[in-house]
């Protein structure tokens, strides 16, 4: 998977396993520790530079490690990756995210065009966005990957300027043809300059702990 990354111009990737009680039950210790003992096998000049986050599952006991220094920030330290319950959006979450920005944390919403409750009205996530969180997309959902109404909403949010940034959430290696594909329909679509802003600017900025513009 990585050198298919590689090989559709990927020189960086931020591997972010799920941290999600009751489901994926990562502590921050054990996956720093299994991606020590990958470390040797990812030197080779055919795959990208590899690093490692988390995706945080924004339940209170995450919350909590969020706050503790527990989890695992994008590197650098500045940012850091959170999804939600696709159902419902969580009581407090807008309180909990401006608390993590106070903190020096930038939030960063996973795949926001996944959440059920977007799909009826964008109004939340441009709260969110004027409060300073940002936003993630997952490109392959612009081609259908999770079904018509993710990537009705993935669209609506593009053409409202609600993302910051883009990733593959590639999780497999066939997934990387998604991506791929997604990147492609992007650039058809807003051109080179959006897809460059989604897929490189943004992210070097989030990594600062900067909301991009």
């Amino acid at each position: 998977m990585l050198a298919a990354l590689r090989r559709a111009g990927f020189d960086t990737v931020i591997a972010t396993p799920h941290m999600r009680p009751g489901m994926f039950d990562n502590q921050r210790q054990d996956l720093l520790d299994a991606f020590e003992r990958m470390r040797p096998a990812l030197g080779a000049p055919e795959l990208p530079q590899v690093d490692v986050s988390s995706e945080h599952y924004f339940d209170e006991l995450v919350y909590q490690r969020l706050l503790g220094g527990e989890a695992i920030p994008y590197p650098g330290g500045h940012a850091a990756l959170v999804e939600f319950y696709p159902v419902d959006f969580p009581r407090g979450g807008e309180e909990r995210l401006f608390e993590l920005k106070c903190r020096g944390l930038l939030p960063v919403i996973a795949h926001p065009e996944r959440y059920r409750y977007l799909w009826k009205s964008t109004e939340l996530l441009e709260r969110l966005v004027d409060a300073g969180v940002a936003t993630l997309l997952d490109v392959a959902a612009v081609v259908g990957k999770y079904g018509r109404e993710t990537q009705r909403a993935a669209e609506t949010l593009l053409e409202r300027g609600l993302y910051h940034a883009a990733c593959t959430d590639a999780h497999r290696p066939g997934d990387v043809l998604d991506a791929v594909r997604g990147m492609e329909r992007i650039r058809t679509l807003y051109g080179d300059d959006e897809l460059h802003a989604l897929m490189r600017d943004g992210p070097a900025e989030i990594l600062a702990g900067r909301q991009p513009e």
